[in-house]
């Protein structure tokens, strides 16, 4: 074996292909085991011994057995596996031992199974984190971090302040829908303008509400050809509302699918959806996010942009 090969050339992937070769005695296995093809494995073999410039491994009979330079790079890759594991293990030790408190400020009715899911993997990866949650308009969380508040924010925002970071989590896009129960459920309806008469349930939030808002026109043009019938700050009292056929209103087109409705549920003009409200993570520009925070931070685009 040449001087310094393991240090300078070997590839960490290589070994830890080798590893499993021997463990396991054969290179089928070993392929079955590392989900890889046949072929594969012995390409990366070959490529070791390539790299090492001695055969490892001598195969006759439908067998194998090491040669003493396999012996070595063998034993080497067993030292180098066990101190990985030792590391991740001190790594995950560290991670689960980070404590401290991460303040959000978030806007009302966040209706996302991925941003829950986030919340409880983060909880599980780090339990002794606490949170600190205060629950304001999207106006009032801006303002707050052009302070420079230690906090995250989560929001809906028309116009991007230069001095605040902003990162699309949610593209919420909304829409107006009617139940099985409803007269419109059954009429061939290709616009707007065509729903008039109708009882109209009113979500009172600031994604709705606002007037600038980009569902605002539209919201608008269904209450003045509709009848204002229900309001409520409730979206669950929303769509037992839209249910059992007393009106129209506007939904979530996710939240329809993830409470399985969609077949109860008809969608109406305009199409494809009214309109897309985004939900905003964001901090100042200037302030340093602490430790937890981009833990967090990460965990969250992570699982937005897939």
């Amino acid at each position: 074996m040449k001087s310094n090969i393991l240090l300078e050339k070997c590839n960490w992937s290589l070994l830890r292909i080798f590893r499993v070769i021997v463990q396991e005695g054969s290179l089928n296995k070993a392929a079955m085991k590392l989900f890889l093809t046949q072929s594969a494995i012995s390409q990366s073999l070959k490529r070791l011994e390539e790299q090492i410039g001695e055969v490892l491994i001598i195969r006759t009979g439908g067998k194998f057995y090491l040669t003493p330079t396999g012996e070595i790079v063998f034993e080497a890759s067993l030292v180098i596996y066990n101190q990985l594991i030792d590391y991740e293990d001190r790594l995950n030790t560290e991670k689960n031992s980070l404590s401290g408190t991460i303040k959000l400020l978030v806007l009302s009715r966040i209706e996302s199974s991925r941003y829950d899911q986030v919340l409880h993997d983060f909880h599980e990866k780090y339990p002794l984190v606490d949170f600190q949650v205060d629950v304001l308009r999207s106006k009032e969380i801006q303002q707050l971090l052009l302070q420079k508040i230690p906090a995250l924010g989560i929001c809906i925002s028309r116009e991007m302040h230069p001095k605040l970071n902003y990162h699309t989590l949610i593209n919420q896009k909304y829409a107006l829908f009617c139940s099985r129960k409803h007269p419109l459920y059954q009429q061939d309806i290709q616009a707007i303008d065509q729903i008039r008469g109708h009882g109209f349930i009113s979500f009172q939030s600031e994604q709705l509400n606002d007037p600038l808002s980009p569902l605002h026109e539209i919201r608008e043009i269904v209450i003045r050809n509709n009848k204002l019938l229900v309001t409520t700050n409730n979206i669950d009292e929303v769509i037992r509302f839209i249910k059992n056929g007393i009106g129209i209103g506007f939904l979530p087109k996710h939240m329809v699918e993830d409470k399985n409705i969609g077949a109860e549920f008809r969608q109406l003009p305009p199409f494809p959806h009214a309109a897309i409200l985004p939900i905003l993570l964001t901090w100042h520009k200037d302030r340093e996010l602490s430790l937890l925070e981009q833990y967090f931070t990460n965990d969250l685009r992570n699982v937005f942009c897939r």
